[in-house]
């Protein structure tokens, strides 16, 4: 399986937390916070590419079909505007799910976890919105990396390689979560290792490096299933997927 170019973005995106974990100079108050604003990241992208997405909202496509006349401009711009107003309902969907998501876990994440480690549970304020800031505002050169390496893909994979042809809002929308799911599982299982044995700083760098490769494979999968998506379009290989334009 060949490296897509955007993975080596991925990667050295990454390098710069990897980096200060190394030396020692981030941990668990860095690393954490880090990856869960990733997944926000990853969410914002992934509304654009349900918004950009030129394929079928479920069964309106825009387009001429299989057999039959060409249709008139009129049909043209109804079944566009029907296939924008699925994309915006879907999007509109997926960031109050998504939303939900981010907050249960950032309340699980800055409340319990990292302010339990650091004050003790009795102190605990799990929406101590200044105690979040303070977290994020740690890591927000490691911020700009990540969300630089997530636009080099989106803009060198699904834009300009064309990934925004085929892809469908449905499809964009599953995306993410087995992704943010393996990440955070990766990582908060090194934070509870690193807590709970001796050697923490060796064993969140080797949390974090598991996380990078399961961020990169993720990455080459998605691209790979993209590519060959759009290939059978255009050979005319998939029963009913002519190229469509939202």
């Amino acid at each position: 399986m060949t490296m897509p170019v955007s993975a080596y973005f991925i990667i050295a995106a990454n390098l710069l937390p990897l980096g200060l974990v190394l030396t020692g100079d981030w941990g668990l108050r860095e690393i954490l916070p880090l990856y869960w604003v990733e997944s926000a990241i990853i969410g914002f992208f992934t509304i654009l590419k349900m918004l950009l997405a030129g394929g079928p909202v479920g069964k309106l496509r825009v387009g001429k079909p299989a057999a039959g006349p060409e249709p008139g401009a009129g049909a043209r711009l109804a079944f566009s505007a029907l296939i924008m107003g699925g994309k915006l309902f879907m999007a509109a969907f997926f960031t109050f799910h998504f939303g939900m998501f981010m907050v249960v876990h950032g309340v699980f994440l800055f409340g319990f976890v990292l302010q339990g480690a650091q004050f003790g549970p009795a102190k605990v304020d799990p929406m101590n919105a200044g105690l979040w800031l303070e977290y994020l505002g740690a890591v927000k050169w490691g911020i700009a990396a990540l969300f630089g390496g997530h636009a080099a893909s989106f803009f060198l994979n699904y834009l300009a390689g064309g990934e925004y042809r085929h892809a469908s809002a449905g499809e964009c929308m599953a995306q993410p979560y087995p992704r943010v799911v393996v990440m955070h599982l990766t990582i908060l299982l090194g934070a509870f290792a690193s807590m709970a044995m001796p050697g923490a700083g060796t064993i969140m760098v080797i949390f974090v490096v598991a996380k990078i490769l399961a961020d990169v494979s993720a990455h080459k999968k998605e691209h790979v299933k993209a590519a060959a998506k759009g290939a059978a379009a255009e050979q005319g290989a998939a029963p009913g997927q002519g190229e469509a334009a939202a």
